[in-house]
């Protein structure tokens, strides 16, 4: 078994994740941590590498408006947030008016407090059902996962300088020992920096639908069912843009299958927003992180996994398979799994991100019941 690290653990805090890091694309200029992407004519992606906001490798949609910036999500530290506001200042003069927060996940919009720094009176949008969850969760929630981190690592690392060895049996080398350390100090000051977030809440909010015009740009924001319930989504019917936070998440390379699924059991609904994302008119998709998509073709195998697993699970429970692990090994995806990355071996993970998602999708079908 593969030793995880503290590292790879913040990006498994909520589900599980694949833990690959952002590396330099033709075409795409670079600011310091930063990797920009012009998207269309006054739109930008900023995306943060995981390596540079710790959590995950956040995406930040800048709309520059006739008069103003519409912002789509704030990133997970304050300061990639400020790198992002100086990166706006750097392309206009306009203020930010709208920042849209996608999703009540901490690495989507921990930088509000910034943005609102630098722009005051900033209008500042989410879905009813996120505000609800963002005044419930506490940045303490998210602390006690990296705390608990912290103490396993020390754990662990205890353990090796006792043992002489790593968790999987090998040598502890003065290497390992380092890294081990340098996690765990990073892992301790990234808990810290948590606790200390100022977190904002939006102060607008919607239920269903809300459209907004800044001069001649339409700008529709729909409520959806992501890896968290309550997701707003952001889409531009002009430029045929759809930004969908966590509501569709790819790889940090953008390759491979998705790389986690959510801590919730609405699958059939997350099925239900994918396939209407189909349905809208676009030529680019910006998931929640990693490159955008210039076509359907990732999406559309998005759909096709999530609904196999779903069938899958559906058609055991219905034929009398009894228990959830006899249910999870009735379901076999791989023939689409390799689909993602045809030349490439399936990688390990793949197996439990499916057995992730088929416990929820059983959870879904009992109506909450595990057994």
């Amino acid at each position: 078994m593969t030793r995880i690290s503290s590292r790879q653990f913040r990006r498994i805090l909520l589900l599980i994740v694949l833990g690959l890091f952002a590396r330099p694309l033709a075409g795409r200029s670079q600011t310091p941590g930063l990797i920009k992407e012009v998207l269309g004519d006054g739109i930008y992606l900023f995306r943060a590498p995981s390596a540079l906001d710790l959590w995950t490798a956040t995406n930040v949609v800048v709309i520059v408006n006739d008069r103003d910036v519409t912002v789509f999500d704030s990133f997970t530290r304050a300061g990639t947030a400020r790198l992002a506001i100086a990166e706006i200042r750097k392309i206009t003069d306009k203020p930010v008016r709208t920042l849209i927060n996608s999703h009540w996940h901490q690495d989507h919009w921990s930088g509000n407090a910034e943005f609102v720094k630098a722009f005051p009176g900033i209008a500042i949008v989410a879905t009813t059902g996120s505000r609800d969850y963002m005044k419930r969760m506490p940045a303490r929630f998210f602390a006690a996962s990296l705390g608990r981190s912290v103490a396993a690592s020390r754990a662990a690392l205890d353990t090796a300088v006792r043992t002489g060895k790593q968790a999987d049996g090998t040598s502890f080398t003065a290497e390992a020992r380092r890294t081990m350390e340098k996690d765990l100090d990073e892992t301790a000051a990234f808990e810290g920096e948590v606790r200390a977030l100022p977190r904002v809440l939006p102060n607008m909010a919607f239920r269903d639908t809300l459209i907004l015009w800044s001069g001649s740009r339409e700008m529709r924001i729909f409520s959806v069912t992501g890896d968290a319930t309550a997701s707003a989504v952001l889409y531009l019917p002009a430029e045929k843009l759809l930004v969908t936070g966590d509501a569709l998440v790819a790889q940090e390379s953008g390759e491979g299958p998705p790389p986690w699924t959510t801590t919730s059991y609405a699958i059939t609904p997350w099925l239900q927003s994918l396939r209407a994302f189909e349905a809208l008119d676009v030529t680019t998709i910006v998931p929640g992180q990693g490159v955008a998509f210039h076509d359907k073709a990732y999406l559309r195998l998005t759909i096709e996994l999530y609904a196999a697993i779903i069938d899958q699970v559906h058609a055991a429970l219905e034929r009398g398979v009894d228990g959830l692990d006899a249910v999870l090994a009735a379901v076999d995806v791989d023939a689409i799994g390799r689909k993602y990355r045809p030349t490439a071996e399936l990688a390990p993970a793949f197996k439990a991100w499916v057995g992730a998602l088929a416990k929820r999708v059983y959870q879904e079908s009992l109506d909450g019941l595990a057994r």
